[in-house]
């Protein structure tokens, strides 16, 4: 190909990509409303409700020994909370029992509670961030599945205020050191 032909065509690329991205529609970033957040599409919501527990990470917190057991956990046991204290600045507090909560409030309830953290009570280090950007759908997912396991009653430790330790059980300290000061 000669030179100038190249140029030519090189030149009518560059013009064609420049028109294009002239053309194009600017992008701009905004908050979906609740009926344009995605969603989990399963066989049920009862299903898209487990799977999305799990993705969600609920049961590290809240399904006693579920890390420790790579997820081998008894479907009796999950969600019922868990005795392990995670202790900070907002004090100690447990993984509550989901399955309890689910058993005495509504569906409607359950999700404002994870669309407002809990009201603005919601605690560290439950990520409430992160909960409240689930699709209304996936909310009441979640809620139908942990409903479906029924209760249980376990029972457990009752949380600390902001600077006092447990006295009792196990607990992570999730404080925060500065470890340039020494």
């Amino acid at each position: 190909m000669k030179r100038s032909r190249l140029i030519l065509l090189t030149g009518s690329v560059a013009a064609t990509a420049l028109v294009a991205a002239i053309a194009a529609p600017t992008a701009t970033a905004r908050v979906r409303t609740q009926e344009e957040k995605p969603f989990v599409s399963a066989s049920s919501p009862i299903a898209a409700g487990e799977y999305l527990m799990i993705l969600g990470s609920c049961h590290d917190c809240h399904t006693a020994g579920w890390t420790e057991k790579k997820g081998n956990v008894p479907k009796a046991d999950q969600l019922a909370g868990n005795p392990v204290g995670y202790y900070g600045p907002w004090g100690t507090v447990y993984g509550k029992n989901l399955r309890q909560i689910a058993d005495r409030q509504s569906e409607d309830h359950w999700v404002e509670v994870m669309r407002t953290a809990d009201g603005g009570d919601g605690k560290l280090p439950m990520p409430w961030h992160n909960a409240a950007k689930f699709s209304e759908k996936d909310m009441r997912a979640m809620y139908q599945y942990t409903k479906s396991l029924g209760p249980n009653p376990v029972r457990l430790p009752r949380g600390t205020k902001p600077g006092v330790k447990p006295t009792v059980g196990q607990y992570f300290d999730l404080t925060v050191k500065d470890s340039t000061n020494k």
